[in-house]
């Protein structure tokens, strides 16, 4: 069988797609990938074709006049840009479902941020399935109340223009090519048959409100190949401590950054820093002798040799460092950080830092010791690390997709209430 995969062109949409891509081709089923030049080695790397999308559809590593503002700032000045990408996703979306019917798939697997996907699932009628990159959203009222949080107060009057132009864009393209409308709440609440959701059912929040159309199939954590010319012979037999804000321009803190580097100079830690595309580690001035500071890091292989995770609380990262048994400092910046970071505290699995206490370098140093000391932490991590492995991740994934565009080839495809 053919299928079509539709990521959002983000590191953190795409990485969870690709062992499942990778264990489909090992099947002997073929999948092509929709994706930008950023993302064409990964992909080609698991053996699936690709077809190649306007690099104008990824997500910039940085955003002008968002470093150094709080998250809450930072949200309210990205909307706009995120708001012009969404734009140009509508744009290009007619030709993306033409290209898609030529391919004569089978079935079609979206992110439903990527609105191109879920156009063309919606005009060729194939058997479609979303893979959310996060948590199910469309019944947890505990999810709806963070998203709102995230977004408090008006959109900024470039903002409110941002949101017209693209639903006037979405309404044309409506009336042209019959694609769907898009709203704002179009990538939380659109659902198929099938949905995807790489987390356990039990970390899901309001996973009783979720019905058998929900496949919780844990997370799939395989190697990138991405270590280029890292150091990591200089991590052997030191404590190891990665540092990470995700690859989302919300990285951008140099405040951060440099309050790690007085809380960690000159302690038994090996600290490995990735402060992002966005910014320039030569700004952050020079660095402890014991902190290795990169744009970017093999973040699994670090994982493999680290003793503590001081992380964003990204969905990919937090389920990246409890799959590697890594005890989690969540400094949560936006989205679904903050509920992460929750939860990773209640099932004591690390513990979640404020604001104020991510910039306090005495604080800092104190939570990530007591992490490494605690023998608690290790003991909830080994256990729920056999959770997270008996959950199937990317083989129950393929499972799923198989029988389901098997059970459904050559019928119409029924949309999901």
């Amino acid at each position: 069988m053919k299928f079509l995969f539709f990521p959002m062109q983000a590191h953190g949409h795409v990485n969870p797609m690709l062992p499942l891509i990778q264990e489909l081709v090992s099947r002997g089923e073929e999948a092509v990938v929709y994706t930008t030049r950023e993302f064409e080695a990964a992909v080609r790397n698991t053996g699936a074709s690709l077809r190649l999308l306007d690099d104008a559809l990824a997500i910039p590593p940085s955003f002008p006049g968002l470093q150094g503002v709080g998250s809450g700032q930072a949200m309210k000045e990205m909307l706009p840009v995120l708001l012009s990408i969404m734009r140009r996703s509508l744009r290009e979306a007619p030709r993306v479902v033409e290209q898609a019917r030529a391919e004569q798939a089978d079935c079609i697997v979206y992110d439903p941020m990527a609105f191109w996907g879920r156009a063309a699932a919606a005009k060729l009628q194939l058997p479609a399935a979303i893979f959310q990159t996060s948590f199910a959203l469309t019944h947890s009222p505990t999810l709806q109340r963070a998203l709102r949080a995230n977004m408090k107060g008006l959109p900024s009057p470039r903002a409110l223009l941002a949101i017209l132009r693209m639903l006037w864009t979405s309404e044309v393209l409506h009336w042209r090519h019959g694609l769907p409308r898009m709203s704002l709440g179009a990538a939380f609440t659109t659902l198929e048959e099938l949905n995807l959701i790489p987390v356990t059912r039990k970390y899901q929040p309001d996973a009783e409100a979720f019905d058998e159309r929900f496949l919780f199939m844990g997370p799939s954590v395989l190697p990138r190949n991405d270590r280029g010319d890292f150091p990591l012979e200089q991590l052997e037999g030191k404590p190891v401590l990665l540092i990470s804000l995700g690859t989302t321009p919300m990285n951008l803190r140099p405040d951060f950054y440099k309050a790690c580097f007085e809380a960690f100079r000159d302690t038994r830690w090996q600290v490995v820093m990735a402060c992002g595309m966005g910014l320039d580690p030569a700004t952050l001035g020079p660095a402890p002798s014991n902190v290795l500071v990169r744009q970017r890091v093999p973040q699994l292989e670090v994982l493999e040799r680290a003793r503590v995770f001081l992380t964003h609380g990204g969905m990919n990262s937090t389920m990246e460092g409890l799959w590697h048994g890594v005890p989690l400092a969540v400094f949560p910046q936006f989205g679904d950080q903050p509920v992460n970071a929750s939860r990773v505290s209640e099932l004591g699995l690390g513990v979640t830092l404020s604001a104020q206490q991510a910039l306090d370098p005495k604080v800092l140093r104190e939570t990530i010791e007591r992490l490494d000391t605690d023998p608690g932490y290790r003991t909830r991590l080994s256990e729920y690390q056999k959770e997270l492995r008996e959950a199937g991740g990317h083989r129950r994934g393929a499972d799923a997709l198989q029988q389901f565009a098997a059970a459904r080839r050559g019928g119409p495809r029924q949309k999901a209430a």
